[in-house]
């Protein structure tokens, strides 16, 4: 049980490290491209830079111009997932099976404790909003070290089966600031 606790843990940063010892285009265009996601940039968003995270790199990185958010992207296709498990006495999980420990995972990575609530979107509500097969998200406040700027995070998980998981992380100071624009943050991310 302890080992799995830590695979659990340490999930996030095992997909992460895979993705960038890969000899391949890690830009944002090829990873869309790759994990077959379509991005619209809003108006009123302009990008900023990357910085690197150990909590959870992202590959794009878009902020309101009113700097009231800040929207960053998380490309994981699947064909890139290798898990390294070695227990004698179970199999390795197949990368298209982690999406729910990932997502559970990476909410106890970025918040900075205390309340998370989250839901998942049913079938039919994945598909029709973003074209995936499975979605999810998060509210919480964000450890500091992976947001600075912004105290609260927004956390959207993506699943298209034998494809990607893709992470869309929106980040703000006040939530009745940002009500009116994050469904369109939400948006911003679908499978074609």
């Amino acid at each position: 049980m302890k080992r799995l606790k830590t695979l659990f843990f340490l999930l996030p940063a095992l997909v992460c490290s895979v993705l960038q010892a890969a000899q391949t285009d890690n830009s944002f265009a090829s990873l869309l491209s790759e994990a077959g996601l379509g991005f619209v940039k809003p108006e009123q968003y302009h990008a900023v830079t990357v910085h690197d995270s150990e909590l959870f790199p992202y590959e794009h990185s878009i902020r309101h111009d009113n700097n009231k958010l800040e929207i960053r992207y998380s490309i994981r296709p699947l064909a890139r997932i290798e898990i390294d498990y070695e227990d004698p006495h179970n199999a390795a999980p197949e990368p298209n099976h982690i999406f729910t420990m990932m997502f559970t995972a990476l909410i106890g990575q970025l918040s900075s404790g205390g309340n998370s609530p989250h839901r998942e979107y049913n079938s039919e509500e994945a598909r029709q909003k973003f074209n995936a097969d499975w979605a999810a998200l998060s509210v919480f406040d964000v450890e500091q070290s992976y947001s600075p700027d912004y105290r609260q995070a927004f956390l959207v998980a993506l699943h298209k089966n034998n494809l990607s998981d893709a992470y869309i992380i929106i980040l703000f100071n006040d939530y009745s600031e940002i009500k009116a624009d994050i469904n369109q943050a939400i948006q911003t991310l679908r499978f074609n």
